[in-house]
């Protein structure tokens, strides 16, 4: 049986984007752009038109309604939803299946950490994955394989309590072990081979990879030890996974 096409959607959130080369890249690369309410004033300042603004338009700024007149404006103003979440249900109905998020994260922590819960709430829905100038993250909440750079950064961080996380193509491996909030993290482990592969029986893990760029200035930062440390690691790991 063929497989499902893919049908990719960029949404603009108003938080931290990427560099305008990479950013109009993935714009291009799309077959819909959304915003998020005041994601219309990130997509205005990089030349980017979306094919709809979605929220409470509360954030939206009057030049850029102004500049996105045109544009579908779809507002909805139930406040038991952010608007990035009103942005996915529009996208998952319209068959979106693959959707990579910019602006999820910046200056406003509650925010990030919100979006984090969203990204949770809808990655069994859709291929989602969240970008931003440093990393790109996503979910892992069962067997996942992929490929990467040689020495690329991967931090795990678990939301609640994982059990069972198995890894191979990491420096630091984890074998049938567990990380949990407020015990033993996973931060900086180090991609030696490929695929990397990452399994979990239980919980769910957020997969951070570093951007090539960041990372010769991460790998000098001391990385602190929390935790206890687990079998195959250093200490720990160096860190509390690897």
């Amino acid at each position: 049986m063929a497989k499902a096409k893919r049908k990719k959607a960029l949404v603009v959130c108003n938080g931290e984007l990427l560099q305008g080369p990479r950013l109009r890249a993935l714009a291009e690369d799309a077959d819909i752009i959304a915003c998020a309410d005041g994601g219309a004033n990130r997509a205005k300042k990089y030349g980017i038109i979306p094919d709809m603004i979605v929220g409470d338009l509360d954030s939206i700024e009057k030049k850029a309604k102004n500049y996105f007149r045109k544009v579908k404006m779809i507002c909805n103003t139930n406040d038991d939803q952010t608007d990035l979440e009103k942005v996915l249900d529009v996208l998952l109905a319209k068959g979106v299946n693959e959707v990579t998020v910019v602006g999820a994260t910046g200056r406003r922590i509650d925010h990030t950490v919100t979006n984090f819960s969203i990204l949770k709430k809808y990655h069994r829905k859709c291929t989602l994955r969240y970008l931003d100038r440093h990393c790109e993250i996503s979910l892992v909440d069962r067997a996942t394989k992929f490929y990467g750079r040689k020495g690329e950064l991967i931090s795990l961080a678990p939301l609640g309590k994982v059990e069972g996380i198995s890894t191979r193509g990491l420096k630091y491996r984890l074998r049938n072990e567990a990380l949990e909030v407020g015990v033993r993290e996973g931060q900086s482990n180090v991609i030696v081979s490929n695929p990397v592969e990452i399994s979990v029986k239980r919980g769910t893990l957020l997969l951070f990879r570093i951007h090539n760029s960041q990372r010769a200035r991460l790998s000098r930062r001391y990385q602190s030890v929390r935790g206890q440390a687990g079998p195959g690691s250093r200490a720990s790991g160096g860190t509390s996974s690897r």
